[in-house]
């Protein structure tokens, strides 16, 4: 009757560890699929972030040099496209609109970085539409704090997904020495 007894102990023994064993794995595949899920996510919220906030500051570099604000060259507006001050519009509100993900799923950092990234971008919306008075020294000065807002998102960003490496550097200076002929 023991011997019986302490196999009956050994096989239940075996069943709940064996339960809970397949219970902490099936925890665990559940996070890392969860955790792969948001990150897709939000990279996928980075991305449509940093492309909007590329639109704008193009819009926006578009009515600076209607303004004389910055001698850069711009390429011709595509045939049917909105009239720059239109277009401006349009690319803010698609700004806002990627911004609403990030106030969801950025960790705190990056959240700041976005912030700050809205602030110089706004700043050049202000100076591109004559709602501050500037010049071109003015307008130099907002691109170089864009851009560096720019550099500190897009680390915060790769810090945020674990992304190895680094972001790849700014030129020093814009545009290249090819196109001014330096």
């Amino acid at each position: 009757m023991g011997n019986q007894l302490w196999a009956l102990v050994g096989v239940t023994l075996g069943a709940v560890l064996s339960y809970v064993v397949g219970m902490l794995n099936e925890r665990t595949r559940w996070r890392r699929e969860q955790g792969a899920r948001w990150d897709g996510l939000l990279l996928q919220a980075y991305g449509d972030y940093g492309q909007a906030v590329k639109e704008c500051v193009l819009a926006y570099q578009r009515l600076a040099a209607q303004r004389g604000l910055t001698a850069e060259t711009m390429p011709a507006e595509p045939t049917g496209a909105p009239p720059p001050p239109e277009r401006a519009a349009l690319a803010e509100l698609r700004r806002a609109a990627t911004t609403e993900p990030l106030r969801l799923l950025a960790d705190p950092a990056t959240a700041d970085a976005v912030r700050e990234l809205n602030d110089a971008v706004w700043h050049l919306e202000w100076l591109a539409l004559g709602h501050l008075p500037g010049d071109a020294s003015a307008w130099e000065q907002a691109y170089r704090a864009y851009r560096t807002a720019r550099q500190t998102f897009y680390e915060r960003a790769r810090t945020s997904l674990h992304v190895p490496g680094g972001v790849i550097p700014e030129r020093a200076s814009w545009p290249p020495d090819w196109r001014t002929g330096a």
